[in-house]
């Protein structure tokens, strides 16, 4: 008889959560860089001690804080059909498709964090770590659908290296779309996305061309 996973300490959760919250508080008011675990035990309100039971230093946090977000948007995405995907089993480069703006949007809604996480003197020392993160959650999505969408999907290649080379291209082109975010808009974006990364996607998915 399989044994079941425990639940989450309630009391740990919240701890969690409120450290999270104050460590985005806090970058929004006076950026990232300077903020000491000090601040933010203060502004969750537990004790410095308390952080150290939850988090190594700022940066676990933000890790921490970044991983909940992927881990949020791959099960909000996993919930959409490949017939949203892909209208009439088809890949449009040009026509924008409510999961990649979907992606985007979250990339605008929390743009900074994306700026902390990519953009600052500290992204060379998290890079692996994103890169981890977004490949286990883009591998994770991509393996929930092979089995649970009813449209065969058959691969050329294999399904890690797909979310590899997807996490290149989309981490590439959200560092791009930071600088520019005041040019292009989240559909502008998704579009050009589209149209970089699709025509590659329809020949390793095995799908017919337009």
């Amino acid at each position: 008889m399989s044994q079941s996973k425990p639940k989450p300490d309630r009391r740990v959760q919240r701890t969690r959560q409120a450290l999270r919250r104050a460590l985005m508080d806090l970058i929004r008011h006076k950026g990232y860089e300077t903020i000491s675990v000090e601040e933010i035990a203060q502004q969750a309100n537990v004790g410095r001690a308390t952080f150290y039971v939850h988090y190594h230093d700022k940066e676990d946090l933000l890790l921490d804080e970044f991983s909940l977000l992927a881990q949020e948007r791959v099960e909000a995405l996993a919930q959409i059909p490949f017939s949203v995907w892909l209208p009439d089993g088809q890949i449009s480069e040009n026509n924008p498709t409510m999961p990649f703006l979907m992606v985007f949007q979250h990339v605008a809604d929390n743009c900074d964090l994306y700026r902390i996480l990519l953009k600052n003197e500290s992204s060379n020392r998290i890079a692996s770590q994103i890169r981890e993160i977004l490949i286990e959650s883009i591998n994770e999505f991509v393996q929930t659908k092979v089995k649970t969408d009813p449209i065969p999907i058959l691969f050329e290649v294999p399904v890690d290296l797909l979310a590899a080379y997807f996490n290149g291209a989309l981490v590439s082109s959200i560092d791009w779309w930071l600088e520019n975010m005041q040019e292009y808009s989240v559909t502008d974006m998704t579009r050009m996305f589209q149209r970089l990364f699709f025509p590659g996607a329809r020949k390793i998915m095995g799908l017919p061309k337009n």
